[in-house]
């Protein structure tokens, strides 16, 4: 959470909208996409490697061509970390002008989420609407609650005792 708050601040808009994005493209996390050693690619937004220099991940995923999905076999951007990942998805929508719109949309996750459809990040007609329904949904919600006033997860606090307070 507190990456996706990061993440929110700096392109200003709802922090649940980058979850509920990292949620559908993810499985909830159950379907990341996974290096060759089998290790995670902590690609959390679907960002494929087309123009990449860094490293790749090379995983099935579900394409839409004139209305039909379709399985195919796709490059994407492998990251070191999450936190890289949420950098990277900052990066990717400051840096393109076919994202403008979306990050003008602020607080609107529907219209953030329609606008990143309509610029073409996810070739799903439904992409925005998922988004929208997973922001807006109990799940999020309860998982939201559950935080403490911090944000961060009780297992996180643990482990940042020894960083003083760092964050990565």
């Amino acid at each position: 959470w507190p990456h996706a708050q990061r993440a929110a601040r700096e392109l200003g808009v709802d922090p649940r909208a980058l979850v509920a994005q990292a949620a559908l493209e993810t499985g909830w996390g159950r379907r990341m996409i996974q290096r060759g050693d089998g290790d995670s690619a902590n690609n959390l937004f679907g960002i494929k490697a087309t123009g990449w220099n860094g490293e790749r991940a090379s995983a099935n995923t579900h394409e839409y061509r004139d209305g039909v999905r379709r399985n195919e076999r796709a490059d994407f951007r492998a990251y070191a970390s999450p936190a890289e990942s949420f950098a990277d998805y900052v990066r990717l929508l400051k840096r393109s002008p076919r994202y403008a719109q979306a990050l003008q949309a602020g607080s609107d996750v529907r219209g953030f989420a329609q606008a990143l459809q309509r610029a073409g990040y996810a070739t799903d007609p439904s992409y925005a609407d998922k988004i929208t329904a997973i922001a807006n949904g109990p799940t999020l919600r309860r998982a939201l609650e559950s935080l403490p006033a911090d944000g961060l997860p009780a297992g996180r606090m643990v482990a940042m005792a020894g960083t003083h307070g760092k964050q990565g």
